[in-house]
């Protein structure tokens, strides 16, 4: 996560105002989220978008909290799977956090009949932006989830063709040589497990 954030910070001169930033991951979840809010706020500061995709969660921001949805699914996941049809999505569900004071809008959306993903983004970046803008980012990823094409790992395809890049980088490095010549040693599920 610092990698991140220092290369939107240090690269954020190349990017033109109102970029809209595609973040793989949610923007409040566990450790993470004093980190990512803050990550956020620069980002707003510097007139860019910050739109978060969560492919799988097991979260139960909705289910847990309204009451006839109660104990009935495993996960927001599951819920939102029955609910929608292809290419339907949910409204908007607000999320506020009193412990950290952070808070966030977030929709499910299901471009294919598969599992659904939750498309989220801070309040802040609501307040910004307006919500006529962040529903057509939302008719945006939708596009992009479908244009990438693949059934088996539906996502969006920005994020898709980063994640393929990153691969084939790791595959040049031959991290496992790299990782003995300078001293690391392997953990046992690594040795393991690949």
């Amino acid at each position: 996560m610092n990698e991140r954030d220092e290369f939107f910070m240090e690269n954020f001169h190349h990017f033109p105002k109102n970029t809209i930033i595609l973040i793989d991951g949610p923007l409040i979840g566990g450790q993470i989220s004093y980190q990512t809010t803050k990550l956020n706020s620069w980002m707003l500061e510097h007139d860019f978008i910050p739109i978060f995709i969560v492919k799988n969660s097991s979260s139960n921001l909705v289910t847990d909290y309204v009451e006839k949805l109660r104990n009935k699914f495993n996960s927001d996941m599951h819920w939102s799977y029955l609910l929608l049809k292809k290419g339907e999505r949910t409204g908007f569900i607000r999320y506020w956090d009193d412990n950290s004071k952070n808070g966030k809008v977030f929709c499910y959306i299901k471009p294919l009949d598969l599992s659904p993903q939750r498309v989220e983004f801070h309040i802040d970046t609501l307040e910004q932006y307006g919500a006529d803008l962040l529903n057509n980012i939302i008719n945006l990823v939708y596009y992009f989830i479908l244009v990438q094409g693949d059934e088996k790992n539906p996502q969006v395809r920005p994020i898709a063709i980063a994640e393929k890049f990153a691969r084939e980088s790791i595959k040049m490095m031959n991290l496992t040589v790299l990782m003995k010549r300078i001293g690391l040693v392997s953990t046992m599920n690594q040795e393991r497990f690949g």
